[in-house]
């Protein structure tokens, strides 16, 4: 079979390019021939499946890929890019977005949010994008981005649940896990350093906690020089490392600290695959994942509730990593994280579930 991702970009490299990166290695393995690109190429060739990974650049690209590929196409809504024209889903003041997309409101918020690009907003098709990808069967990496997808009229029978990380639980790697051998929590968070991804939250909730300690941050990005200012004794800031995944070998629980609506979170997805439970806010589609006192802890309000404003606070979060600081709850949450990843990221299911949806595009 021949197949073609686009949208994947070489000089990126998130979780849309580890899943595109997998996802391609699995089906070469099986002998299938995938080639991985950015923007569409001018030239369509006969292939038998294409999988959009990122809105093409123009309305007119998409309508081409259409045309020529039919129902052979697939798109993945990694993100909110089809109904966010800022792709995070929070307003200017961070407030977490929920409403359907609707042009003046919309524009708006883009707008006061990034002056520079306000005449690229203003001219932006949104509305053309969500007109000819309703028709196009679409994968998404959690529940809560099917939810919104169906809100913004996609035809729920159309949207198919395809987590993004595939990965067997290591569980030799996590049977040798010492939790806690010095008596402090050793945290861990892996990813960018920059506003939305909350490690300025993290790192004031870590100055609150009354539990012996230690945080290990891994990552750069634009917020590093600040965040290292304001940072406690006890905090380590390692900034970008090859082969990160070692990190977790040595951790007893991973903070993914996101202050935005999360599509899927693959970070603390990865720890769960290592045994290592997870500490977050319950925003996107973390839920899927997240059972929390099972394979770990979603911030609370005072009143016990987990997904609104009072609980994305250094405090909520301060006491939700206090709470984790238990060997005996770490041990039984981390084989808990095991269990979950056997059920939900076994790579034979997703070859499983990606094939069904290859041998619809001969039935319908």
């Amino acid at each position: 079979m021949k197949i073609l991702f686009t949208g994947v970009y070489k000089h990126l490299y998130g979780g849309l390019e580890r899943f595109a990166e997998r996802a391609a290695a699995a089906l070469r393995e099986r002998g299938h021939v995938v080639d991985v690109v950015g923007d569409p190429p001018r030239e369509l060739d006969d292939r038998d499946f294409v999988l959009m990974q990122k809105i093409p650049p123009t309305v007119a690209d998409l309508r081409r890929l259409k045309a020529r590929y039919g129902d052979r196409l697939r798109f993945y809504a990694h993100d909110h890019a089809l109904y966010c024209l800022r792709r995070h889903y929070y307003d200017p003041f961070r407030h977490l977005c929920d409403r359907t997309y609707s042009f003046f409101p919309c524009r708006l918020c883009a707008a006061v949010t990034r002056p520079q690009w306000v005449l690229r907003n203003v001219f932006h098709p949104l509305c053309a994008f969500l007109d000819e990808m309703r028709e196009v069967r679409t994968f998404v990496p959690s529940t809560y981005i099917k939810d919104n997808l169906v809100k913004n009229g996609f035809p729920p029978e159309r949207v198919k649940v395809l987590y993004p990380l595939f990965v067997r639980p290591r569980r030799e790697e996590a049977a040798a896990h010492k939790w806690m051998p010095a008596g402090k929590l050793r945290i861990l968070f892996m990813g960018q350093l920059i506003a939305g991804k909350g490690v300025g939250m993290l790192v004031d909730a870590a100055q609150l906690m009354t539990r012996p300690h230690e945080l290990l941050v891994v990552g750069t990005g634009r917020d590093e020089a600040k965040l290292r200012r304001c940072a406690s004794e006890g905090v380590t800031f390692l900034g970008w490392q090859e082969n990160a995944q070692r990190f977790f070998a040595d951790a007893d629980v991973c903070a993914v600290p996101s202050l935005w609506h999360e599509p899927y979170g693959t970070v603390g997805a990865e720890a769960l695959s290592h045994g290592v439970p997870v500490v977050t806010f319950d925003v996107g589609g973390l839920a899927d994942w997240l059972i929390p006192g099972e394979t770990g802890l979603f911030a609370q309000a005072p009143d016990g509730r987990t997904r609104v404003p009072e609980a994305r606070t250094p405090a909520a979060l301060a006491a939700a990593l206090d709470r984790m600081a238990d060997p005996a709850a770490l041990a039984r949450m981390g084989a808990n994280a095991l269990d979950i990843v056997e059920r939900l990221f076994d790579p034979g299911r997703f070859m499983e579930n990606l094939f069904v949806e290859l041998e619809k595009r001969t039935t319908t």
